[in-house]
């Protein structure tokens, strides 16, 4: 389950609806378990907009610490794309992937 709630937008920058900075489109990972295979993320789909405030809430083991390794790079995906920024977390190296 994913929380959201827009922060306060009366500061000093505007916040356009169409600023994405994480995207994930159709984000699939699974590990494998020695005589199984753990789908941790299956066809996972989210925007946060800049300004957004987002908490990721669930049961344990539902995949919130493999959906945070994975945005921050520190794991990779099976399946989809993940854009910071408007780029591929896929593509982008490792000290791009400190700046944020």
């Amino acid at each position: 389950m994913v929380f959201r709630k827009r922060a306060n937008q009366n500061t000093t920058s505007a916040i356009r609806e169409t600023d994405g900075i994480i995207q994930a489109r159709n984000v699939v990972k699974t590990y494998d378990t020695g005589n199984a295979r753990l789908h941790a993320l299956k066809g996972i789909d989210f925007a946060v907009k800049r300004g957004e405030m987002v908490a990721v809430m669930g049961p344990s083991g539902c995949g919130k610490t493999t959906l945070l390794n994975c945005l921050s790079g520190l794991d990779d995906i099976d399946e989809g794309t993940i854009w910071i920024e408007g780029e591929d977390l896929a593509t982008m190296g490792d000290k791009k992937r400190t700046n944020y």
